[in-house]
């Protein structure tokens, strides 16, 4: 029996001494990732909190800390698909689309908050407001374009006058978005309106994700990612575009297509 057992369970056995510990690094980061998806992920705090502890469980069972990458991520969710048949916590498919959100939200946390990081968020936030250089309404104006409020909005509402793709014109419901996001980009670009759309939520999300992007002519490319039940269920199509494509957008729309479209992404790494 006890043969057997081992036999069975050897790899992972070994997969949780490998990690023992992971569940304390993840407690350490927990506060400030929760912070971050409220602050900059413009999440509530109710789904933020949701977000941490569900991580909070996988760091049980795996090396959640910074040095996480896509490829691990991969590599839990592939193990979680069995591993939920398993259990009767966690065990719907629904769980590892959520695994799947909250993991890339830490992996986007881990990006921002590295301490080596140069160009982190959290990092550029605190030279912004530290900065001599800059006036209290320059550093004010840079740090709300980061969360797509204050003047970088206003400036992307008169020039679009509704969404980007659909014309959808109540102001209210429409987000803001960063072509070449914030954290790549210099104070001008942060608050240039060529480098701004204003989209639907589940537009500015599949964009923000790098789930779609748009080409330089204004052509939406979706995922391979997303099957044809998810592009019906989120309301996109072939054949979406931008209503309008000045010569100023172009440079941000490349570096979209090269750094944040994941797909490009990916074939870019083999």
């Amino acid at each position: 029996m006890w043969r057997s057992f081992w036999t069975f369970d050897k790899s992972w056995l070994l997969l949780k001494l490998y990690v023992m510990g992971s569940k304390e690094q993840y407690e350490k980061l927990q506060p400030d990732f929760e912070r971050w998806m409220v602050e900059f992920g413009r999440l509530e705090p109710g789904t933020s909190h949701t977000y941490s502890i569900k991580l909070k469980f996988l760091a049980e069972f795996y090396k959640l800390d910074l040095s996480i990458t896509e490829e691990y991520i991969d590599e839990i969710l592939a193990s979680e698909n069995v591993r939920r048949l398993q259990r009767s916590r966690y065990s719907k498919p629904a769980a590892i689309g959520d695994f799947r959100a909250g993991l890339r939200k830490f992996l986007a946390f881990v990006n921002d908050s590295k301490i080596d990081r140069e160009k982190g968020v959290l990092a550029e936030i605190k030279a912004i407001e530290d900065s001599e250089a800059l006036s209290q309404t320059e550093k004010e104006a840079i740090l709300k374009a980061r969360i797509g409020q204050g003047r970088f909005r206003q400036n992307l509402i008169e020039y679009w006058g509704g969404c980007a793709v659909t014309g959808y014109e109540n102001k209210e419901i429409l987000i803001a978005s960063h072509i070449k996001p914030w954290r790549d980009a210099d104070n001008n670009e942060r608050l240039d309106k060529f480098n701004g759309l204003l989209l639907l939520p589940n537009l500015d999300k599949l964009f923000d994700m790098g789930y779609m992007t748009f080409l330089p002519n204004g052509k939406a490319v979706y995922s391979e990612r997303l099957s044809q039940n998810d592009k019906l269920l989120l309301g996109v199509k072939e054949g979406d575009a931008l209503l309008r494509v000045d010569e100023r957008h172009k440079n941000y729309l490349k570096y979209h297509n090269d750094k944040c479209f994941l797909d490009w992404k990916d074939k870019k790494k083999h």
